[in-house]
């Protein structure tokens, strides 16, 4: 027999022993570390605690973690169904607050949300809990192998789900799950760690479950709690929420000046276009790469005969930068303020976008940013577009706009307009410090001016709007 024949068929012995050995270790493995935690029966729990929870992609600053939020966390859990509600009641932590997520919170805010197996892919995957993994596990084909964790080895266990998402989960040498990773796509940060540590267990019956629950997401927490209560097989009447259909993005614009649109649209948040000689300027790339392209294509459309040269990201929280790279996709050069500049260069656009390739990443092209750090001009010679950083607590590298032909000023977060009160909006005679550091800037500046654009609401407002704000006598 040739050698290279009997290579061929001592490969092909490892291959099938191997996977046969893999296939069977792995049943045991999942088997032993059912039973340890009392899921092989387990159809519903109900759990809650209090700790700490954070808004991702919200940091004051873009090497910062992101903002932090006393918590109240309970779940409810119907394995069978695969349906989990997960609700969260936050209050303020920060003092004096800093970075995005609602703040500063004057009251509770509460978010719940029902997850399926349909459901986005994300930290709230029945999965991605000690019980749920181990009983996905169960119904797929894992694969077993080990990895040293600081001083120890620990037992991998490792599947896919969806056929697009890896899991692995990490036991310990009482078969109890002390970490589970997975990752999510992301529109800035690309393939995204999602990473869940679980501690402290107790037995609450048969069960066996952590009182201590850390996730990271993108290397910084979003969620930390204490579990206080835990009720195996409470009853659960869960709903699966209605399927929604995706509707397209897109943007509609309204002419707020000469030269000068109001881009509204959806998903949020809005943008404006201004033009001069030569080229236009797109303001805000929004939450998403499909906006971001909405946006250049209603551009293009409105001043068809320019190009759009420039596009300026007044900071980087997730619903203001995630069409970075679709306008960098399209060759338009990015003005930012230059605090983001490692970000950017490294993570943006740096980072693998595998799980859900978007335009630079399918055809990879160089990018030109512009750096500001407290003024930037474009000007024509008969319009001027102003650019200023706004010292702020919602994020140190905001940047601000201002047309001064029209006594127009840009704005996004830190001065809204959504036509109605809102719950977490300040009592009356209570000024937002958000809206009183845009009122300092802008008076430092010595900007008249008479209209805002904000890119969240409802559109065009008075400057009126800020003015009263700043004296107490509306609800900001």
């Amino acid at each position: 027999m040739a050698f290279a024949s009997r290579v061929g068929l001592v490969v092909l012995a490892i291959v099938v022993f191997g996977v046969s050995a893999t296939l069977q270790d792995g049943g045991t493995t999942v088997a032993n570390v059912s039973r340890a935690l009392g899921a092989t029966d387990l159809k519903t729990i109900q759990y809650s605690g209090t700790g700490f929870t954070y808004a991702f992609a919200q940091s004051y600053r873009p090497d910062s973690a992101y903002p932090k939020f006393h918590a109240t966390y309970s779940r409810v859990i119907d394995y069978d169904r695969g349906l989990a509600r997960e609700e969260i009641v936050r209050t303020q932590f920060e003092d004096p607050p800093r970075g995005g997520g609602g703040q500063p919170l004057y009251t509770e805010a509460r978010a719940a949300a029902v997850v399926n197996p349909n459901s986005a892919w994300g930290g709230g995957a029945l999965a991605l809990t000690p019980h749920g993994f181990v009983k996905a596990a169960a119904n797929a084909s894992p694969t077993i192998g080990s990895r040293r964790v600081g001083s120890r080895t620990l037992t991998v266990i490792s599947f896919p789900v969806r056929n697009e998402y890896r899991v692995e989960g990490y036991v310990n040498d009482q078969n109890l799950i002390e970490r589970i990773d997975t990752w999510t796509p992301n529109p800035i940060l690309g393939d995204t760690l999602i990473q869940t540590t679980f501690g402290d267990y107790r037995m609450f019956g048969n069960l066996r479950f952590p009182t201590r629950i850390v996730q990271k997401q993108g290397g910084f927490p979003t969620l930390e709690v204490t579990i206080t209560d835990v009720r195996p097989g409470a009853p659960v009447n869960l709903q699966a929420p209605p399927s929604v259909t995706p509707q397209p993005a897109r943007a509609e614009s309204q002419l707020v000046a000469p030269g000068v649109w109001y881009l509204s649209g959806s998903p949020e948040p809005n943008s404006q276009l201004v033009e001069l000689r030569d080229y236009t300027v797109l303001i805000e790339s929004s939450v998403s790469e499909a906006r971001a392209l909405a946006n250049l294509a209603e551009a293009r459309k409105l001043v068809p005969n320019k190009p759009v040269r420039y596009h300026l990201n007044t900071h980087h929280h997730g619903d203001h930068a995630a069409g970075v790279r679709a306008f960098v996709a399209e060759g338009v050069s990015i003005i930012t303020h230059e605090m983001n500049r490692r970000f950017y260069e490294q993570a943006v656009l740096k980072n693998p976008h595998t799980l859900a390739p978007d335009a630079l990443s399918r055809a990879p092209r160089p990018v030109t940013f512009v750096w500001v750090n407290d003024k930037y001009v474009l000007t024509d010679g008969s319009r001027t577009l102003e650019v200023y950083h706004v010292p702020n607590g919602h994020a140190a590298n905001l940047l601000m706009s201002y047309v001064p032909q029209e006594k127009l000023l840009i704005i996004t977060d830190i001065f809204n307009d959504f036509g109605e009160p809102r719950p977490n909006d300040p009592p009356p005679g209570l000024v937002s410090p958000y809206y009183a550091a845009l009122g300092e800037r802008v008076r430092q500046l010595k900007l008249d001016v008479q209209k805002i654009a904000p890119s969240h609401g409802r559109g065009l407002v008075p400057a009126d709007m800020l003015w009263k704000a700043l004296q107490g006598k509306v609800q900001a």
